[in-house]
């Protein structure tokens, strides 16, 4: 009887043996690691994992400028695996730290040289860990290639960023004549360059929820303008649209200057990225001024005419006025969640 409760015991002893085994060869857990910056182009990065775990800890996967200066597979200490390795030039935003480690993820610190440490979750796709290096805060590499880095992000902002540009369609319904166009344009351009350096130099500071509630209601406020003026009422929008186009675009500003901190800006290329940020969102700005103006033109002199074309100019104002406001209530509600 004896006998078969030891052969019971050891049976159910193997079984967890096994398991573990399993488990370990699988994803499972979430470790800190870190990465350091010892000097340009050096690197420490330490997995911090109990001996057990340190099986799992395979050799990362580095860009194909880079070699290991070390060990390849880690030096393997009580509490952690370190690898060091080289890169010429040193790592980017545009690089991706591929780790083959059999976990779920790792909560990976990053110590730049100069900056200071940003720690992400970087997850698991697949059958490894990775890491985009522009999530923690990685220069570009050269005056050059940030340039070319933040106008196309000021690009795909403005583009991609439905609200502002409902707010310049308004505005285009709003001013006649090219010269009103170009100051107008030039206002809103001057403004919202204005918060946007203050917000990201930290001289300004708000919370996203009320600045986003905010910028829908000043489309619904064009919105309203340009119907009460199809009524026959006139204001200050209409008579100076680029002192109204000012007003919002500090407003604005503060919502380009939410979208930049998420992005991330290394400290040493704060002016590079403000200036070229804000060179992608007038060129995204004016490509879109210039599509509208186009299909604008198109629909009043080819396809409809007259009373017509008015009815469909008020049927857009009417469109916008409404997504605005219902933008309004949902971006009013998240204020007090």
């Amino acid at each position: 009887m004896l006998d078969r409760i030891c052969c019971a015991l050891l049976a159910i002893l193997v079984g967890l043996v096994m398991q573990t085994g399993g488990a370990l060869a699988h994803s499972l857990g979430v470790d800190r690691a870190e990465m350091v910056e010892i000097e340009p182009g050096a690197y420490r990065l330490t997995a911090k994992v109990p001996r057990r775990i340190q099986p799992a800890i395979l050799t990362p996967i580095l860009p194909e400028r880079c070699h290991f200066t070390g060990n390849p597979t880690g030096n393997r200490g009580g509490y952690s695996v370190t690898f060091q390795f080289n890169c010429d030039p040193g790592l980017t935003a545009e690089d991706r730290l591929t780790l083959p480690w059999k976990r779920e993820g790792s909560l990976l610190t990053v110590r730049w040289a100069g900056q200071e440490p940003v720690s992400r979750l970087a997850k698991r796709e697949g059958e490894a860990i990775t890491a985009d290096l522009a999530e923690w805060m990685a220069g570009s590499g050269s005056t050059l290639r940030a340039a070319k880095r933040y106008t196309v992000l000021g690009i795909e902002h403005i583009l991609a960023g439905i609200d502002h540009l409902l707010f310049v369609l308004a505005l285009l319904f709003v001013v006649n004549g090219r010269w009103k166009l170009v100051k107008t344009v030039t206002a809103f351009t001057v403004a919202h360059s204005i918060t946007l350096g203050l917000a990201t130099l930290g001289y300004v500071s708000l919370p996203t929820a009320p600045v986003e509630a905010a910028i829908a209601l000043s489309i619904v406020f064009l919105a309203s303008e340009i119907v009460w003026k199809s009524r026959g009422r006139t204001s200050l929008t209409f008579e100076a649209p680029w002192v109204v186009a000012f007003a919002f675009g500090l407003l604005h500003g503060l919502g380009f200057a939410g979208a930049l901190s998420e992005i991330g800006l290394p400290p040493a290329e704060i002016p590079v990225a403000l200036l070229f940020f804000n060179v992608g969102v007038e060129i995204g700005q004016l490509l879109f001024v210039a599509a509208a103006l186009a299909v604008g033109w198109v629909i009043s002199r080819a396809v409809l005419q007259g009373k017509r074309s008015n009815l469909l100019r008020l049927a857009i104002v009417y469109s916008i006025g409404a997504i605005s406001m219902f933008w309004v209530i949902e971006r009013t509600g998240k204020i007090f969640l």
